[in-house]
C-alpha cells in the first residue's frame, strides 16, 4: 500500500512562479528545438493526462514563495484549487522547475528532473492524488497535499491549472 508523506515542510515556488512535479521514469519532455509556448503547454497537459506530471501556475506573485507540504488540508479557507493524479514509479517523485522542463523540452537528452536541479521526494511506487490550494488566513498561502490513492484513472486537464488566469 502506498503511504502519505508523513512531514510538514516548506519549499519554493520556481523562479517563474510554477509548481512541477515529475515522476521520471514516465516523463517525456521533449517536444523539439524550435517549441511553442503553445507546444509546450499542450505537451505539459497531455503529460499530466498520462499521470507522468503535475504541473501547475500559480502566477509570477508567487515566484520563489513558500508553499507548504502537508499530510491532510490545514488552516485556512480555500481560494482556489488544483489536483492531479501521478503514477510514481522506483525512481520516486521530483520537484523541478519550468526551466528545467524547456530544456528537457528543447533538447532530446535532457533530463526534466536531473537530481542536481531538482528535489527528490520519498514517495514509494504507486499512483497519488496531488492537489495544490490557495489559502486566506493561513502561515503559507498555498499547501501542497500528495496521497496515496487507489484511483489508477488520472484527473484528465484541458489546461495548465491557473495558467492564463
Amino acid at each position: 500500500m502506498n503511504q502519505s508523506l508523513a512531514f510538514n515542510v516548506f519549499f519554493p515556488f520556481d523562479e517563474d512562479g510554477f509548481l512541477v512535479l515529475v515522476s521520471p521514469e514516465h516523463y517525456d519532455g521533449f517536444v523539439g528545438a524550435d517549441w511553442t509556448l503553445s507546444q509546450l503547454l499542450d505537451r505539459f497537459v497531455e503529460q499530466m493526462n498520462f499521470g507522468n506530471a503535475f504541473i501547475a501556475y500559480p502566477g509570477d506573485d508567487a515566484a520563489n514563495e513558500p508553499f507548504q507540504l502537508v499530510n491532510r488540508h490545514g488552516a485556512g479557507r480555500i481560494v482556489r484549487e488544483a489536483s492531479g493524479t501521478l503514477r510514481v514509479g522506483a525512481a520516486g517523485l521530483r520537484l523541478t522547475s519550468y526551466t528545467q522542463l524547456t530544456m528537457a523540452a528543447q533538447f532530446q537528452d535532457e533530463d526534466a528532473a536531473e537530481p542536481q536541479n531538482s528535489l527528490h521526494l520519498p514517495c514509494a511506487p504507486g499512483v497519488y492524488r496531488v492537489s495544490l490550494r490557495e489559502l486566506a488566513g493561513a502561515v503559507s498561502s498555498f499547501e501542497l497535499e500528495i496521497q496515496p490513492t487507489d484511483n489508477a484513472t488520472p484527473v484528465q486537464h484541458k489546461t495548465v491549472p491557473w495558467f492564463g488566469s
